[in-house]
This record gives C-alpha cells, structure tokens and sequence, in this order.
C-alpha cells in the first residue's frame, strides 16, 4: 500500500474517532439535560407539595367567636341601605340571586348528567393538558411512550356537544386559561390524593353548639370540667369549627412531607383531643412481650400501647406538654436541648403556661396556612396546618357530634405477601428457615396455610403495623 493511501486512510481513522467522540459528548450532554430536566421537574413538584404559606395574620380564636357571635345575633345583620329598600326591591334582589344560582346550577347539572356532554367536556380538558405539555417538551418517563390523545370518530359532530362547545367559546372569561407555565404543576395522582374514607368519620364525643342548644354540660363534652367557662352567657354561643391537615416527612426524603390526614375540631376541644386521633402507627405498636430472662419472645396485638411517651405541640413559640412532672416534662427537655445550640442558632420558644390536655383551640393564637410542629412517641414528628377557621352557623350541613372529625385518610400502602403476591402481608416472620428469607412478610391465610414449624424455637410472629386499621 502506497505512502498516500495509508495517510488517508489514517486520517479517516481520525475523523471518524473525532466524530464518535463528538456524537458521544452530544448524546451524553442531551442525557444529562432530560436527567436535570426529570430531576428538577421531581424536585419541583414535590417542593410545591410540601410549600406552606404564605401564612395569614395571627388570629386570636376567642376573639374572632367573639366578634362573629356578636355579628350574627338576632338583629345585628342589618344594614342600612338594605333597611332603605321597599319590599318590592328586596323581593326583586332576592329573587335575582336565587335564580341565579339555580340557574348555574341547573346549566352544570344538566352537562354532568348528559353522558355525550360530559365525554365531550373531559375531553377538551384532557386534549388541553396534552397541548401544555407538548409545548414544554417534557421528557417521557424511560420505557414508555407518551401518550397521543385522538377523538373517537363522530364525537365532535353531535349537535349536543357543537352547541355547548359553541357556548363555552362565547364565554368572555379567559383568566382561567393553562398556559405553557401551567405545566409546572401538572402531575399525576399521588397516593395521597386519594381517600380511604366514603364519608366523615367520627373519633371522638365532642357536639358542635349552635344558637338552638342550651344545655352547656352536654354541648361541652369534649373540654375538661376546670376548662369550662362559669359564665353561662359566654358558653351559650355557637363555636368555630378549625380544619387541619396533617403531614408526615417522606421516609426516603425526609426533606419532604407528604399530606397523611385531614381533620375537623371545634374550638372548644383540647390539643390532646387531637392528638388521640392521629393516624400514626407509632401510637398502634403491638406490647412486647418478655420472658423469664427478660428477652424479647413476641409481641402482642390485642394489648396496644395505651399510655404515650410523652407528647409536644410548638405553636407559635409556645411548647405545650403533656403535664408530667418536672424533670420528666418534655418541653422542659426540649428547651433545655435547644440551649445547647450556639445563641445565633437558638429557637426562641417558651413553655406555656398550660399543657396540651389543658389547652383549648379557643385559647390559642393561630395563623392559617403555617405549618406547626408535634412530637410525640419518643421521636415520632408531625406537623399540622390551618386550613380554615370559621363560625359553625357558615355551615348548616355540619355533623351535631363525633368531632373530631376525619375528613381525609390517605389510603395506607402496604407490602405485599412474599408467598401469593396478592394480598397485603399482615405478619413478619423472623427465624423461619423454610421460608427462605427472615424476615418474610405473609398474609394471613399464607401464614395458616404453612403454619407454625414444628420447632419453633427463635421463630417469631410479629403483627405489622397499619396505622387507623387497628382502632
């Protein structure tokens, strides 16, 4: 081979080595940027679930009863330019307000109701998701291919759907449009947006007071005796009803919180109240069960964890106990630990004067949409926000009792048997050589159906924890 064609053919060589590199550093560059694309996107969403705020002013509980009690007795919602109308013109403002709202509500009944209508409306809601997100090229998930939304044939000439389409269109309100930012926050369905309860579940013996109840004592059965206002004027009024929902830290990210339960208290009951209907699964921990030597042999199910390890609630720079004595008072512990921390870095919180079973809603300072901190079961944490605070009489549907109430319950996601496959384990066998694996998780009728060993010595069968199953 001549001189010449082994240059070229080294220089080939070259260029294609150069253009492999090349193509190589593009493709691991394109990588890189769907990895930070995906991971800012993961980051993004679970930050915006875990952001609070912006919180509202501190609101007193006590005085806002009081300025919304006064407001609506007998006589004081009046106004005097409503005082100035004839009848006539307040039938007419009535009559006006009413038909409105019945005609709205009639309009969207009627779409709902139509099989064709509804179909047509979800549709153009979901071809609009997938014009955002296409916009934005999102990356799709590795192995799978997104998905290409494509009418069905005749669905949009029915003369039902063009007609409400052609009405949506004439409507002058376009502030409610998805625009290419709107894709930040759009995701799928988590777990916990789901509900494991069909309706409000009552776990506890607090009776919501209106303007009808005169009896104190009955409508007060949730608030200690010593707590009880010896005014009766003062307790003859309605109370507030407080929503809060209740977060737990990622156990992979605990950097992140995700929402576990959402509940209604009224303002009359304890921070105790609420603390004894968490949904937890460190207040559901099976009792041990000890030998002669005083070894672990087993756990039992039946006799739970009553008396809890002590309990803290930091609201508002204030800690609230449990009301055990001093040194044993867990907010004393905690105050004494912060101390520790170099005076730049110290919270600046005080004990409060009461604990959480002596403390009423009604006696607090709280601020909507600010997360607050629990402690409880040695290290177990929570934290709780104010969704809402209003006057019971804003709504008349309201339960008369069971409060507090369990609004939402994000549904418990269990391991699966280690032996079918398709049924939540509920036992934890340690020490078992035949299942090859300790400990192996098997659900109940897997566990009956190979039953104990016939020596069972260092076998053991502990029950699993499923928090809100058990009670």
């Amino acid at each position: 081979m001549s001189s010449n064609c082994k240059e070229t053919l080294r220089e080939l060589k070259l260029k294609t080595a150069i253009c492999s590199q090349v193509v190589s550093v593009s493709v691991l560059h394109h990588h890189h940027s769907l990895v930070r694309y995906s991971v800012l996107s993961v980051n993004m969403s679970r930050g915006f679930d875990s952001y609070f705020g912006p919180p509202s002013q501190p609101i007193n509980v006590a005085d806002f009863l009081r300025e919304a009690n006064s407001a609506l007795l007998p006589g004081s919602l009046t106004n005097s330019s409503w005082e100035q109308l004839t009848p006539e013109h307040r039938n007419a403002v009535e009559a006006e307000i009413t038909g409105s709202i019945s005609e709205l509500k009639s309009s969207l009944e009627q779409v709902w109701d139509n099989p064709v209508l509804s179909a047509h409306v979800l549709r153009q809601h979901e071809s609009t998701v997938a014009s955002v997100r296409g916009q934005v090229d999102a990356p799709a998930p590795k192995g799978r291919k997104r998905k290409r939304l494509v009418p069905p044939e005749g669905s949009e000439s029915a003369p039902e759907a063009s007609q409400l389409q052609e009405k949506l269109d004439a409507v002058n309100l376009r502030c409610w449009g998805l625009t290419v930012e709107s894709a930040l926050c759009m995701r799928a369905a988590k777990n916990s947006d789901y509900n494991a309860l069909d309706a409000p579940k009552k776990t506890g013996t607090g009776v919501l007071r209106t303007l009808d109840l005169g009896d104190v004592g009955a409508t007060r059965s949730s608030t200690p005796d010593s707590l009880m206002s010896p005014s009766p004027d003062a307790t003859s009024y309605p109370n507030a009803v407080i929503s809060l929902t209740v977060y737990n830290r990622i156990t992979y990210l605990p950097s992140c919180l995700t929402r576990s339960s959402q509940h209604a208290v009224l303002s009359t009951q304890t921070l105790d109240d609420l603390l004894h209907v968490l949904p937890c699964a460190s207040s559901n921990m099976p009792m041990e069960e000890l030998d002669a030597e005083g070894d672990l042999s087993g756990y039992n199910l039946t006799n739970q964890t009553e008396e809890r390890a002590g309990c803290l609630f930091c609201i508002e720079d204030l800690v609230y106990g449990d009301g055990r004595e001093i040194p044993t008072m867990q907010s004393i512990k905690l105050i004494a630990h912060f101390h520790k921390f170099p005076e730049e870095k110290q919270p600046q919180i005080k004990k409060a004067s009461t604990s959480a079973s002596e403390t009423t809603f009604d006696a607090l300072t709280l601020r909507t949409h600010q997360p607050y901190w629990i402690l409880h079961q040695g290290n177990c944490e929570h934290f709780f926000v104010i969704d809402q605070i209003r006057h019971v009489l804003a709504h008349p549907l309201d339960p008369p009792s069971g409060y507090p109430l369990t609004l939402h319950l994000t549904p418990t996601v269990q391991d699966l048997c280690r032996a079918c496959g398709k049924v939540p384990a509920v036992h934890s066998i340690v020490g078992d050589m035949r299942l090859g694996e300790s400990p192996c998780l098997l659900c109940a009728p897997c566990w009956r159906t190979v039953g104990p060993p016939k020596n069972d010595e260092g076998v053991m069968v502990v029950p699993l924890v499923i928090p809100f199953v058990n009670q």
